[in-house]
């Protein structure tokens, strides 16, 4: 992980912190863990935005989960029938309620079983803990670097999925659980509204097994002269007002 750490740090310097995430089956695994935010009623995504901003762990279980969606994505929770036959849905993300059950139907979920979600600054990992995958946030222009990254070794194209709504609990934590590859996603109106996401902000998951190649794919990206901050190419002698340009009795 610290080489990983160490080529996001060089190559691409999100401005919030990579969040490592587990989904945790047996909750003997965090017993004696010290975890700052613990016994809050919080969203996935308020649990990510208090690792990536404030360095704080988290930890949700089906009793604290306040998100139905968020904790049903994540298989804390059966998906309660009012999800999954589209009411939360129908004349607010959709015109029907038959249009709002094909979206439900399409949202990535992990299978009910899991005890609870854990996520911590990547940086400050809990001592044997490996996390299942990382949540890292975004601009558009990080963004097109990772999915170089994810595409330097096997070439093809990168395809986005977005059902509009629980962005990061069900695309970049259920999904990435679910597929094992990596994903991009947008935030979702909850992410925005009470985890502070920011309008420029994109949501970039990893699974584990994909840090390694994506440290790599990185820095020989980098190598090869794809940098970000994207250079610009400014011009000399640019096109001034007559009056802003030195002229030969100003020397």
């Amino acid at each position: 992980m610290e080489h990983f750490l160490a080529t996001i740090k060089e190559t691409v310097n999100p401005a919030t912190q990579p969040v490592g995430v587990n989904l945790v089956r047996d909750v003997s695994m965090i017993d004696g863990l010290k975890i700052k935010m613990r016994g809050k009623r919080l969203a996935i995504c308020q649990q990510i935005a208090y690792s990536r901003m404030y360095s704080w762990s988290t930890w949700e279980d089906a009793k604290t989960g306040h998100c139905a969606i968020g904790t049903a994505c994540t298989g804390m929770i059966q998906p309660p029938q009012r999800i999954m036959n589209g009411s939360v849905n129908t004349c607010v993300y959709q015109e029907t309620q038959q249009a709002a059950v094909a979206m439900q139907q399409l949202m990535p979920r992990v299978k009910p079983g899991v005890a609870g979600v854990l996520t911590y600054p990547l940086a400050r990992p809990f001592h044997g803990i490996t996390p299942d995958l990382v949540v890292i946030y975004v601009n558009s222009a990080q963004a097109m670097r990772f999915v170089q990254a994810f595409l330097y070794h096997q070439g093809g194209e990168f395809v986005m999925k977005s059902s509009g709504d629980a962005g990061v609990c069900s695309r970049a934590v259920a999904q990435v659980s679910l597929t094992g590859e990596p994903t991009i996603e947008i935030p979702c109106m909850g992410d925005r509204r009470f985890a502070m996401a920011q309008d420029h902000e994109m949501i970039v998951g990893i699974p584990f097994t994909w840090l390694e190649r994506t440290a790599v794919g990185l820095a020989a990206t980098h190598k090869a002269g794809i940098r970000y901050p994207i250079p610009f190419q400014i011009p000399s002698e640019c096109d001034l007002p007559p009056d802003y340009v030195t002229a030969e009795q100003d020397r």
